[in-house]
């Protein structure tokens, strides 16, 4: 995509460019009065260049238009040949319907140019590129291949001998085109023998919108094509850089002229003798297979596959006509080594009008690299996968609690330190409590 728009971009750029230079023509000639150039036809510019305009003075003998008689400053005929021919594709034989041109025919009048200060001639006999011309007389005849000549109104056309691979003839289109004896004209030519002819080196320059109108209107189209160009070329910088990607897993309607590795089947046609080039570059040595195939057609095309390195070597040469009848098939399988290398796809006989279309394919068979195995998740993952079904919060919660439980049966009894025995405390003597003394009773008192 930001290819096209580069290319669209360098285009428009390519117009501005020519009006810059358009430009730079008209005002880089020295440009004089009409009435100054009769007086002193000489231009100050190396080759002779010079610039004039004024009011349109009609020749002194009336210049008509070959077909339809118009009075005229200048003109231009075109003679078509109409025709019809058979062409033969891949699709199979049709009749197809178009034109060529036999042949332009240009003419202008010597005229006067007077901005009021006197008449000076220009001679347009020899052509010039004027900006605007009016369509006048325009006829289309029945025809054939034998006609010697035709007749456009006043003009009459020799016919010159047509070939039979021409398709034959159905009929002559005449267009004619002039520039009418009014206005005002600006002319940009040549000085020489005292009047403005078309200069050997370019073309003569003639506009009826004046020195100034030609100036404006080159300058806007100037300007536009720079923007617009500049613009498109911008864009495309960002497009081609961060633009999507041209996706070679799949399969696609076109063939980039540069390959890398393998290649989806795409789509590519052979529309010459020299046959459809590739560059492929292999970054992965290895084996490879090259398909070639060309799809079943009422025209069968039957490809030559040709690969080979980047010394010249031709590593494959392969024809398919002994191959399967109907769509033919090319197969080749390669061992190669990093480097790039060249495939072309060619064709040997007769080549049908737009070419033959064929499918190409590369395929590695290099073993894909093994990823490292994942590693085993927890077994509480795979418990809530082989699970009976139960979803949610509530069913992680409850198999967290599972797991925790019989991590906890499972882990063994903790071992205690076994502990120092203390020594039995030693005996404490205890003192022997004193004899009891037996005191006598005293005698009771008597009586």
């Amino acid at each position: 995509m930001g290819f096209f728009v580069l290319l669209i971009g360098l285009a428009v750029l390519g117009f501005g460019a020519w009006q810059h230079m358009k430009g730079k023509r008209i005002l880089s000639a020295p440009f004089k009065g009409t009435g100054d150039l009769a007086k002193n036809p000489v231009s100050d510019d190396p080759k002779g260049a010079m610039s004039t305009e004024g009011k349109v003075v009609p020749p002194a003998e009336t210049f008509l238009s070959p077909a339809s008689k118009t009075p005229c400053l200048a003109y231009e005929l075109k003679i078509e040949r109409l025709y019809e021919k058979t062409e033969t594709t891949q699709d199979g034989t049709k009749t197809v319907k178009g034109s060529e041109t036999l042949k332009t025919l240009t003419g202008g009048a010597i005229v006067g140019l007077d901005d009021g200060s006197g008449v000076f001639h220009v001679d347009l006999s020899k052509g010039a590129d004027f900006d605007t011309m009016k369509d006048g007389f325009k006829k289309e005849i029945n025809g054939h291949s034998g006609s010697s000549h035709v007749v456009f109104g006043e003009f009459s056309f020799d016919v010159p001998v047509i070939g039979s691979d021409k398709g034959w003839t159905t009929g002559f289109k005449a267009t004619e085109k002039y520039v009418p004896v009014e206005g005002s004209l600006f002319v940009l030519g040549k000085v020489e023998s005292g009047k403005l002819v078309k200069p050997g080196w370019r073309s003569m320059m003639a506009s009826s919108k004046g020195r100034e109108g030609l100036l404006g209107s080159i300058q806007k189209k100037k300007k536009f094509s720079f923007i617009g160009g500049g613009v498109a070329a911008v864009a495309a910088i960002p497009l081609m850089l961060f633009g999507p990607k041209i996706d070679t897993s799949g399969p696609s309607h076109f063939c980039e002229s540069a390959l890398t590795d393998a290649r989806a089947k795409c789509s590519d046609t052979v529309n010459s003798d020299q046959g459809e080039f590739f560059t492929w570059t292999i970054t992965q040595p290895g084996k490879y297979e090259v398909h070639v195939t060309a799809p079943k057609k009422k025209v069968q095309f039957y490809p030559k596959l040709l690969v080979s390195d980047a010394a010249g070597e031709v590593l494959a040469d392969t024809y398919s006509r002994d191959e399967a009848t109907g769509g033919q098939k090319i197969t080749e399988t390669l061992e190669l080594k990093a480097g790039v290398y060249k495939v072309a796809v060619l064709n040997e006989g007769y080549l049908p009008k737009g070419g033959y279309s064929f499918d190409l394919e590369l395929k590695s068979l290099n073993p894909k690299p093994v990823a490292a195995p994942a590693a085993k998740e927890p077994a509480r993952n795979e418990a809530a996968v082989e699970g009976d079904g139960k979803t949610g919060l509530a069913d992680e919660v409850e198999a967290d609690e599972q797991l925790a439980a019989d991590d906890e049966a499972a882990a063994p009894a903790p071992v205690k330190k076994a502990t120092a025995v203390k020594p039995a405390p030693k005996a404490v003597k205890v003192a022997a409590a004193p004899k009891a003394t037996t005191k006598k009773a005293a005698p009771a008192p008597s009586r």
